[in-house]
């Protein structure tokens, strides 16, 4: 029982250190995070050339980053998110937390394009999305990029691209993430950037 609580503390330290917003102040963190968003949505459109035109079509859209590690039958994770609202940006945090099988960690980077008002408002509403997940991933030998099996996902008005920025893993989950809005004021973890 001893092993399997310190794992699931490495677990969650990495989930921290990866999915943390770096500066000392709020808007370094706000700057930080935003520029992260914008390096992850140009490899996601990349790996999706659809998700541009997808993209011209939402009213708005969530570009989240972060991390997820996968012990046996658990999985957890969190990130950072920027919502951007014709132009406007909100920051939001997320954890995810699921049951099923899979092993290994990995960074991820993942949009959601919001179709109408109504998915956008369900969204901050509730702050909640499930997901169910089979999926490979692996880095490819001698290069930067990464070979997955994981599919865009278009749900109720949301439509779905993600990628793996690093890691490797193996899973077949269902996930819940809860979100919320953060502004970096109350943030417990601080780090340099």
């Amino acid at each position: 029982m001893i092993r399997f609580t310190k794992t699931l503390a490495l677990i969650g330290a990495s989930v921290l250190m990866f999915g943390c917003a770096t500066g000392n102040t709020p808007e370094a963190k706000k700057a930080n995070a935003h520029k992260e968003a914008q390096s992850a949505l140009s490899k996601i459109v990349a790996e999706h050339p659809e998700a541009e035109t997808d993209l011209n079509k939402g009213v708005a859209h969530l570009i989240c980053t972060g991390s997820d590690s996968y012990l046996f039958a658990l999985s957890s994770g969190g990130g950072i998110c920027e919502l951007n609202e014709g132009g406007k940006l909100s920051y939001w945090r997320f954890a995810s937390a699921g049951a099923g099988a899979g092993i290994g960690w990995k960074k991820v980077a993942y949009v959601q394009i919001f179709l109408n008002q109504e998915a956008v408002t369900r969204f901050k509403d509730a702050g909640f999305d499930g997901q169910a997940r089979a999926e490979a991933s692996a880095k490819l030998e001698d290069t930067d990029s990464q070979a997955s099996a994981n599919q865009s996902v278009d749900v109720e008005g949301i439509i779905t691209y993600q990628v793996n920025l690093m890691g490797a893993a193996a899973q077949a989950t269902v996930q819940g993430f809860k979100f919320w809005q953060t502004d970096f004021t109350e943030d417990f973890v601080q780090n340099a950037g």
